[in-house]
């Protein structure tokens, strides 16, 4: 028993709940205007004071620009733009922390020791925050512990809900701006360990607040268009209000919906009031719930148990009382979950119950027992199970013994040593497989870390930035910068080039190389020992493109190749330059010199080179953070239709051939060539063996009513992505999967409007629009979605069970947005808030960028 008070604080992201516990155990919720529940929203008046709860909304009304509703959700962003001032995030949780303080002293004459939650993924910055907040409020230093483990203690010992050491408990937290998931397991000592945590920070009730206001909406729309019209976009405080009055009816017609099957809304400025019925919710919200099912399941898997294997699923958090939710939650799940009638309340006070005392821990059955089924909710029944065990009567410690219909006859003993040999044996014949393949799994998941971070000092920019060019390529342990200014003397502008230690941030060169002219290509090649980029010289009364050849070391020229184009390719440290028109192809080490030169075709005979690529192979899937590497081959057409196959260092011909016309879709991977023939009603895909004379392996005839295919990439080890452009629409495309093992086309994404799509190890991230937005969904090889989808694009895989996405170019001006790591698992982790760059590049570890103030090396994992 506790020997004086505790304050228990939950201070969520839409509503803040503070219990305290009093000396003899007994707990009581703060009341807040009246209510347990206090909103978490601030706002800043003139005279810089804040004001909290209820009384920030209603002010809110009057200067909506000084208002925020969400503050714990801006806590990465470190500050506060109220009105004119910046203020610091710390000093608006302050606020409200300083307003349960009031509360508390009110109720029991002083401010007692207190406990605050914090979501199970918060980093140790982010908790460090909140410790500040509490500091400025006036507490003693504070004990803070996680929402998940908060529920936990409360539902082991306010619901009298015994865990046995083993057992697991999932909690789904679902609140107004956020849905976290974890699920904890009892340890032997009576604490809880969180074995996997996950959620959804776009998914909360005010997600469904919006689904139903824009239902409500198309019947105002029909009958009162111009009251519509206010409510949807308002200009006058008078229509701020009303706006603001209809979210709090539809809220509150939500509420009543968990307790009714119908719900008034008094729409302002309309005579008639509207009704809501629960089945127009559950239609509304099953969609929206489909995504929290799936997360909960995606979460459980990665704790590698099943449903029916979880002690309990408990619900908290003000969005979980509809009864939608614990109904799409069973019948995912097939496990009946608890809801309480306030499932705000909790979290706070099973935090202040986890430090008041331990909780009494049930000893192991004497008996083999199934895991026990989770606790009936208010609204379902849980699912009867055959062979189950009668249960355990709440808040006992009482063993149950399974009956038999007669004694058993006594068994043979078995010498402990060959149940201790046994046993090793039988693990090793599970863990050897499994470790053998993660050992050998080239698309292994690495995780990243909570923020991304700064790696060296930034390197100040030589001169300001013309709007030419702004150029990062990152290549292993090595990052070549590079930007153009106006030229001092008017000559036309200044190429500046600066080479970086990816790792620890230290420029490889003291200063910048920096060449004069103009006609800067934007591609650059790199690799361990190759720093190449071309520029447009005039050369004798024509045009030619110059090739220079940089030493990594010190940034010296080492050599320059003029060429009449300057169509180029990498393939490891070599640079092929083979021009469009020409007939040759030449091969460049990292030093410039010519490794290897050959004709193709006959320029006396008009036939000329009219397209090339480099031969792709699967391995550039384990390591897509180095570019596009090849298997040391290419491809060549020829103006006679002629295909012919090279080997790129020695020149060897390996395969030649007329197949098809010079204008078709060629692409290359795998040691197959795949060409694209259009047709009046389709197109024709072919695959040809590179290994085999080109021979022809499969010839697959498409029927499609959309434009002929403009692009093919790899998808995978063994399949391609082919793409049509849909007529009418801009950067919206039908991506068809060719698999050269099925020998078929094996999916057709044209259900949605799909963007691109770029391969994660041996799974695909796909880019769709969802109005306005691209989003990002992660497909598995069969084609199933993993995880939820992302509103965010693109992501860059990094190397074959990870990508990252970093703020996209603006022109020649600076972008802002968030970074963002990505898993092949579909979880999302947030690095970091309002990143200002030109340009960025991502190795396995690190993210090299062009900001304004200069070159920046961030780390997001460790080395």
């Amino acid at each position: 028993m506790p020997a004086e008070y505790l304050l228990s604080v939950d201070l969520g992201t839409s509503h803040t709940v503070a219990v305290l516990v009093w000396p003899d155990g007994r707990t009581r919720p703060l009341l807040f205007d009246g209510s347990p529940v206090m909103s978490s929203a601030v706002f800043l008046d003139q005279a810089g004071n804040f004001h909290t709860g209820r009384d920030a909304e209603r002010l809110a009304l009057t200067a909506p620009e000084r208002f925020e509703p969400n503050p714990k959700q801006r806590i990465s962003d470190r500050t506060i733009l109220l009105g004119d001032r910046e203020v610091p995030v710390t000093g608006a949780l302050a606020a409200i922390l300083g307003r349960v303080a009031r509360t508390a002293v009110e109720a029991v004459g002083h401010l007692p020791n207190a406990v605050l939650t914090c979501p199970a993924a918060w980093s140790e910055q982010r908790r460090g925050a909140l410790h500040d907040a509490a500091a400025q409020a006036g507490y003693r230093p504070v004990k803070i512990l996680t929402e998940p483990v908060a529920a936990a203690h409360y539902y082991t010992t306010r619901l009298s809900h015994p865990l046995q050491p083993g057992q697991a408990l999932a909690v789904f937290d679902f609140g107004g701006g956020t849905l976290d998931i974890a699920v904890l397991e009892r340890r032997q000592d009576g604490s809880f360990g969180v074995l996997a945590d996950g959620g959804l920070p776009d998914l909360g009730g005010l997600d469904f607040d919006a689904a139903l206001v824009e239902h409500i909406g198309e019947t105002v729309k029909q009958r009162e268009p111009e009251i519509w019209k206010r409510l949807e976009n308002p200009t006058g405080a008078s229509e701020l209000r009303n706006r603001r009055e209809l979210w709090e009816e539809v809220r509150a017609a939500k509420e009543m919906l968990s307790r009714s099957s119908v719900a008034p809304v008094t729409v302002p400025d309309m005579a008639q009031s509207l009704h809501l019925t629960r089945g127009e919710l559950d239609q509304i919200s099953r969609p929206l719930l489909s995504r929290a099912v799936g997360e909960t399941q995606r979460v459980l898997g990665l704790t590698g148990r099943r449903p029916e294997h979880l002690a309990g699923l408990f619900l908290v958090g003000g969005s979980s009382r509809m009864p939608m939710v614990s109904k799409m939650l069973h019948e995912g799940l097939g496990i009946a979950p608890t809801v309480l009638e306030q499932p705000e309340l909790p979290v706070s006070e099973g935090a202040a119950l986890a430090l008041a005392g331990p909780a009494p821990v049930t000893p192991p059955a004497q008996v083999p027992s199934p895991p026990v089924q989770s606790p009936t909710s208010p609204h379902t029944s849980p699912p009867v199970r055959s062979g189950s065990l009668p249960p355990v009567t709440p808040g006992t410690d009482e063993t149950v013994m399974l009956r038999r219909n007669s004694p058993e006859k006594p068994k043979r003993k078995i010498p402990p040593k060959w149940i201790a040999i046994a046993a090793v044996v039988a693990v090793l014949a599970i863990v050897l497989p499994i470790g053998w393949w993660w050992l050998t799994n080239p698309y292994k998941q690495k995780p990243f870390d909570e923020e991304l971070k700064p790696v060296g000092e930034t390197i100040a920019f030589a001169a300001e930035g013309n709007d030419g060019i702004y150029e990062v390529r990152a290549w292993g342990d090595k990052t070549l910068f590079a930007y153009t200014t106006a030229s001092s003397d008017a000559s036309g502008e200044e190429l500046h080039l600066r080479a970086v230690d990816t790792e620890t941030g230290d420029p490889l060169w003291d200063a910048d190389t920096v060449m004069t002219g103009a006609g800067w290509d934007e591609n650059f090649y790199v690799s361990e020992d190759l720093v190449a980029f071309s520029q447009e010289v005039e050369s004798g009364g024509e045009t030619q493109y110059r090739f220079y050849f940089l030493d990594w070391k010190d940034g010296e020229i080492r050599n320059t190749v003029d060429s009449p184009d300057r169509t180029a390719a990498r393939s490891g440290d070599h640079l092929v330059i083979a021009p469009l028109g020409g007939n040759v192809f030449d091969v460049y080490d990292g030093d410039g010199e010519s490794v290897a030169t050959w004709p193709v075709g006959n320029v006396d005979e008009s036939v000329t080179l009219s397209g090339w690529n480099l031969v792709g192979t699967p391995e550039d899937l384990k390591e897509p953070s180095l570019l596009a590497n090849g298997n040391g081959r290419a491809w060549a057409v020829t103006s006679d239709n002629v295909v012919h196959v090279y080997e790129l260092e020695s020149g060897d011909l390996v395969a030649e051939k007329e197949i098809e016309k010079v204008d078709d879709l060629y692409f290359g991977w795998d040691n197959l060539l795949y060409v694209v023939v259009d047709k009046e009603t389709g197109y024709e895909l072919n695959a040809y063996d590179l290994e085999d004379g080109l021979s022809l392996l499969d010839n697959e005839v498409i029927e499609s009513d959309t434009a002929a295919p403009d692009k093919v990439r790899y998808c995978s080890e063994t399949s391609i992505c082919v793409r049509e452009p849909v007529e009418g629409e801009t950067d919206v495309y039908t991506w068809r999967i060719y698999d050269a093992e099925e020998k078929e086309v094996v999916h057709v994404f044209d259900d949605l409007e799909y963007r691109y799509m770029e391969p994660l190890g041996d799974r695909l991230m796909v880019e769709y629009y969802e109005g306005d937005e691209v989003h990002t969904q992660i497909y598995d090889n069969g084609f199933d979605t993993v995880g939820n989808s992302l509103g965010d694009a693109p992501f860059h895989a990094v190397d074959g069970g990870s990508a990252i996405t970093w703020p996209a170019p603006s022109a020649f001006s600076a972008s802002t947005g968030n970074v963002i790591g990505l898993g092949r698992d579909g979880k999302r982790t947030s690095l970091s808030i309002g990143l200002e760059v030109f340009s960025c590049d991502a190795t396995e570890t690190r993210l090299a960028c062009l900001t304004p103030g200069g070159m920046q090396i961030y780390s997001f994992r460790d080395a």
